[in-house]
């Protein structure tokens, strides 16, 4: 019986998919039908609309052509003749369809345009030209070119001039390829549908899409009008030379010029019109698919149903079991009032027992349970029997083999069976229990570690401190006295000293002073590290110009040209950013005191990666990019303290700040022809971890 019903429901499945199959197999196949008449009748159209813009150009050249033979006909009488017949025929042409005119004598040399620029161009180089020559009395139409007068794309339409029946020179009309362009884009297109107007060599002339991007490019020599050159019309279907869209295309070729004209239209535009219609069909389709599906499904279903329900309960409880393995998991039930008990093939797994042969039992379940969980699990039980509440509890059990699991065990009222009965699942946890454990034991051990970690950083804390202080008073003081002593011993016995002596005093002097520098610097770098970041909204640009007034100040007879740009910004901490614009802005004002006519720069190069630009630029002493890598390096100079003063520790400092913020800073230069530093700053704040005291992580 079995067999004749799953027999019946495939050959209903295989008729129902055959029937579908079929419906979209002609769905489809009128579909492309209809695609390929409409493509026919839009390459049709393509070539009509071809023609008729044929029939427009040839206009045009015509009208070009009879001022072309008025010019050279006047051009040889006089040049007031020449004019007039020249003011005639621009005013008969329509506007903008000529830039200029021109007069070439046989020799190829410009004699006349009507530009006003003096006479003297050569273009016989220019293929048109040699056209015109060699080609006899006739209207010759040239491939662009870019005009060495007007800079702007320009097609030669010309007619050659003789004299006694030998070669005088030539008039040209001078045609923007752009005008051009414009006149085809009038013909009423959609988006992507284009006209070209192509030279018989295959260089477009115009195009009414993307002109500029055509210029000076050519259409593939496979193009029927260049395989045939005698044929005047035809049409073809590839994808587009410059923008690749493909396309229907129709052409006609003017008669007396050889010149041309490429309708194509893009398959999206023609085929837009169809896209309702097939949305339409393939719906009703999936429509027709559907019932089709339904009607077999339904039947299919019915043939179905009692072998589905006959297997539908053995698949559930293999699938139940499979679960239960998997999640480890297993399912229990027990009736106080009978004693009756069930467990799963899970649960016997769990504690070890084989399914054929084990009787479950609920006084041989508390013989599992771990002697040390016992109490603590009776408890659970009681209160959950008071409380008529569920049971969720994890406690161990002890296998035959002495072996110790974890297990969480949930219970609740059975509320299907009459009276008062239970049932509940059990798990296998014990893997998730020891990595609980493993976790617990490693946050204890990093915690310990962390703590000792922060008592170390703060012991080094305070020694900074200690030291910071030690060079603050412990140093300073002799410092002091060192120069102290020797200004008064050269202001009391300075005419007792020898030239030896004085000099000895002032290197002691000196030193000293560099020395109380060198101190300062290494303080304000170490507060300038340790200092708490208060991240705001800067304005660099005034930051700028107040620096550069405070370094005016300290030498007004200084001439130096300042350039700092408006509207320069970042998220920084004010009291740091004004650190670095100092140093940056002070060393540029330094390394430039032997420059004449010294100019600094401070501007922006805007955004990348999430990260704000800026550079400040001088024309100075300049440095060795080979020696680059000591820029940042405290107490590292590139020039010596008779050239320049300073103690290294500027750079270092600008460095670290902009690094405590997230950014960063990099130097170019050359020897005597000034530097440049940039540096960066993220458009958002970055959050300082490394800066915070053990008290404030």
């Amino acid at each position: 019986m079995i067999y004749r019903l799953r027999s019946m429901v495939t050959a209903v499945a295989l008729f129902t998919a055959l029937a579908v199959l079929l419906l979209w197999g002609l769905s489809l196949q009128l579909q492309r039908q209809l695609r390929d008449q409409v493509l026919e009748r839009a390459q049709l159209r393509s070539q009509q609309l071809a023609d008729a813009m044929a029939g427009q150009m040839d206009t045009s050249l015509a009208v070009l052509d009879l001022g072309l033979l008025s010019l050279r006909t006047a051009w040889p009488k006089s040049r007031e003749a020449f004019d007039e017949v020249e003011q005639q025929v621009l005013a008969t042409l329509p506007r903008g369809l000529v830039s200029h005119l021109s007069v070439i004598d046989a020799g190829g040399t410009v004699v006349y345009n009507n530009l006003g620029v003096a006479p003297g161009t050569f273009v016989g180089d220019r293929p048109h030209f040699q056209a015109l020559r060699q080609g006899g009395d006739r209207l010759v139409v040239g491939e662009p070119v870019r005009s060495r007068l007007t800079g702007e794309w320009l097609v030669i339409v010309g007619r050659p001039m003789f004299r006694d029946g030998v070669f005088a020179g030539a008039v040209h009309f001078n045609v923007p390829s752009e005008h051009l362009a414009r006149l085809l884009g009038r013909l009423a297109l959609s988006g992507n549908d284009l006209v070209s107007l192509v030279h018989p060599g295959g260089a477009f002339l115009a195009r009414s899409l993307d002109n500029a991007s055509a210029m000076g490019q050519k259409v593939p020599p496979d193009r029927p009008f260049l395989q045939d050159p005698e044929a005047s019309r035809g049409t073809f279907r590839v994808d587009g030379v410059v923008d690749g869209v493909s396309r229907l295309f129709g052409w006609q070729r003017l008669s007396n010029s050889r010149v041309v004209v490429v309708v194509g239209l893009s398959h999206a535009s023609v085929l837009a019109p169809l896209e309702h219609t097939r949305r339409q069909a393939l719906l009703l389709t999936a429509l027709l698919s559907m019932a089709l599906l339904a009607a077999g499904g339904w039947i299919g279903w019915l043939l179905h149903n009692l072998e589905r329900q006959q297997e539908q309960a053995r698949v559930n409880r293999q699938q139940m079991e499979e679960a239960q393995r998997l999640a480890r998991v297993g399912h229990w039930t027990y009736d106080p009032d009978t004693g009756a008990t069930t467990w799963s093939q899970e649960i016997c797994r769990i504690f070890g027992r084989d399914p054929s042969t084990f009787r479950p039992s609920f006084e041989g379940y508390w013989q599992h349970v771990h002697p040390q969980d016992r109490g603590q699990l009776e408890a659970a039980v009681a209160r959950s029997r008071a409380s008529h509440t569920d049971l969720d509890e994890v406690h161990r059990i002890v296998l035959a083999d002495g072996s110790v699991r974890w297990v969480r065990l949930l219970a609740q009222t059975d509320p299907v069976a009459k009276g008062t009965s239970y049932s509940g699942t059990l798990q296998d946890i014990t893997e998730l229990r020891e990595a609980q454990l493993a976790l617990e034991r490693l946050n204890t051990e990093l915690d310990r570690r962390v703590k000792s970690r922060t008592r170390e950083l703060t012991m080094l804390n305070r020694d900074l401190e200690s030291f910071t202080y030690s060079v603050s008073h412990d140093l300073r003081t002799p410092l002091r006295s060192i120069h102290g002593f020797a200004t008064l011993l050269q202001e009391s016995d300075a005419d007792k000293l020898s030239d030896d002596g004085l000099d000895a005093l002032k290197r002691i002097q000196s030193s000293a002073r560099r020395m109380g520098l060198l101190i300062n610097d290494l303080l304000s770098m170490a507060q300038q590290s340790r200092a708490e970041l208060r991240t705001q909204h800067v304005d660099l640009s005034e930051l700028a110009r107040s620096v550069a007034r405070e370094l005016r100040q300290t030498d007004p007879e200084r001439q130096v040209r300042w350039e700092i740009a408006d509207g320069l910004s970042a998220q920084a901490d004010p009291g740091l950013m004004t650190v670095v614009m100092q140093n940056l802005l002070g060393n540029a004002w330094k390394y430039t005191g032997r420059t004449e006519a010294a100019h600094i720069e401070f501007f922006g190069l805007g955004e990348a990666e999430g990260m704000a630009n800026f550079c400040v630029r001088d024309n100075g002493a300049g440095f060795d990019m080979a020696y680059a890598d000591q820029l940042f390096q405290p107490f590292k100079r590139l020039h010596r303290l008779e050239e320049f003063e300073g103690t290294g520790v500027g750079l270092a400092s600008v460095q670290r700040i902009l690094q405590r913020h997230g950014g960063s800073v990099r130097g170019e230069g050359a020897v005597g022809q000034g530097a440049m530093f940039c540096f960066s700053l993220p458009l958002e704040p970055v959050r300082q971890f490394l800066d915070s005291t053990p008290d404030q992580r």
